[in-house]
């Protein structure tokens, strides 16, 4: 694309210099220089002042015509060719200019015929359009006031060249736009395609736009299946395993009864431990293999619902005072799984728990809010970590296994939002789960 550009560019930029016309020579006549040097301004001419007259060769016929008009003597009037390849005609003389060498020679023409002259014998008219020419006239101070025309016609050409440039490079730019849409579009669903992929969803990566997209986009795909089957066959391993240790399992419960009192309690205690161990983990590992199934949910109302069934348990679970309304597209089991985890904690941890709901444009955020010790500042950012605990003894009886906040957080992924927790002030923590407020795609 880069080498058609160019290739391009240079084609259009090399037509239009070979298109555009040569412009023509400048002229200019003694009444011109004359009206300048006498102080009247124009923009074909430029005005300097130098310590220096004109260099030879001088223009004697030119010199003595700007001194007839200046009234001044010709000593004190310079004058040069600035193109020494022309010729001009008088206006209304009939007279012409011919420049042979470094010779002038003024040709009067009429009805009778023509006649040639050169030397101290040619008087140029003011008004005989000539060839570019420098003029000076010494100022009292010993310095020349020097006029000099400016390149109008070149100015012209070089502007039509800058306009016929300007023209390609839009062309180009438009071209280049195409092609990097043609390039940008595919790639950015590539990028889309990739935010929005799982395990469990089918190849999600399109095979379309050039053949380089179109084999990143194989590969990747390739990649997804490759990482989809590990993943399946991790979790069915882990599965067989989980569901082969609970045959076990209950029939330990069930001799565990005929043990005797004392040592029958902490039997069961512990067969119930692992089994609830064992059901956290497969419910940690079955969150990125489920399915979402998103509805409209009013989250006020399931909020209120979550604490009055919370209340019915004898817990201090209540609503904040001021609650915004918030709706959001959510898979309502594994939401209520997620403030069911981050409410245990807060329960366990600190004795209550208070739910609020925040609207902020495109993110409804819930709170579970606690007025317990808090989270170390060290800890905050790696206790959502799966298997990770404040409390390092993993006792049952101070906390579970350390997947409470990992399965909340992998839910809030799943729904494209995320899990907060931040320290309260003056004691407390405050877990949120920011989700998008759109409908979810």
């Amino acid at each position: 694309m880069a080498l058609t550009t160019l290739v391009l560019a240079f084609a259009l930029s090399l037509g239009i210099v070979l298109m555009t016309p040569t412009p023509a020579p400048v002229r200019m006549t003694v009444r011109d220089a004359a009206s300048v040097l006498e102080g009247k301004r124009s923009g074909a001419f430029g005005l300097t002042i130098r310590s220096a007259p004109p260099t030879p060769p001088r223009i004697v016929e030119v010199e003595a015509s700007l001194a007839r008009m200046l009234r001044v003597r010709p000593d004190k009037v310079r004058a040069r060719w600035l193109d020494s390849d022309g010729a001009g005609k008088g206006k209304a003389t009939g007279q012409s200019v011919i420049l042979v060498g470094n010779r002038t020679l003024l040709v009067d023409s009429g009805a009778g015929g023509f006649r040639m002259r050169y030397g101290a014998d040619v008087r140029i008219g003011p008004d005989v359009e000539m060839p570019a020419f420098e003029a000076a006239v010494r100022q009292d101070d010993g310095r020349w006031r020097t006029v000099i025309p400016t390149d109008r016609q070149l100015a012209a050409w070089r502007l039509r060249l800058f306009v016929a440039f300007g023209l390609t490079l839009m062309l180009s730019a438009v071209l280049v736009w195409i092609a990097a849409r043609r390039l940008s579009i595919p790639v950015r669903n590539l990028a889309e395609s990739a935010a929005r992929s799982d395990l469990i969803s089918e190849p999600p990566f399109r095979d379309e736009g050039p053949a380089e997209i179109r084999a990143v986009a194989a590969a990747m795909n390739a990649m997804h299946q490759r990482l989809a089957d590990q993943a399946e066959e991790r979790f069915q391993a882990f599965a067989a395993i989980a569901h082969d240790l609970r045959t076990p399992l209950t029939g330990l419960r069930i001799r565990a009864e005929l043990v005797p009192l004392g040592e029958r309690e902490r039997m069961i205690h512990d067969l119930d431990r692992m089994a609830a161990m064992i059901g956290e983990v497969l419910d940690f590992a079955q969150i990125d293999r489920h399915r979402l199934c998103p509805k409209h949910t009013d989250l006020v109302a399931f909020l209120t619902a979550i604490r009055d069934d919370r209340r019915s348990l004898d817990q201090d679970v209540d609503l904040a005072s001021q609650l915004d309304d918030g709706c959001a597209m959510v898979d309502k089991p594994l939401l209520y799984r997620a403030l069911d985890n981050l409410i245990d904690n807060a329960v366990r941890y600190a004795g209550n728990a208070i739910l609020s709901v925040e609207d902020r444009d495109t993110q409804v955020c819930i709170h579970v809010d606690d007025s317990g010790p808090g989270i170390p500042l060290n800890d905050v950012g790696d206790i959502v970590a799966p298997f990770r605990r404040l409390e390092p003894s993993r006792s049952r009886v101070t906390g579970g296994v350390g997947l409470g906040l990992a399965i909340a957080d992998r839910i809030a992924v799943a729904h494209g939002g995320r899990l907060i927790l931040d320290n309260r002030q003056p004691h407390g923590l405050r877990a949120t789960l920011s989700l998008p407020s759109r409908p979810f795609a």
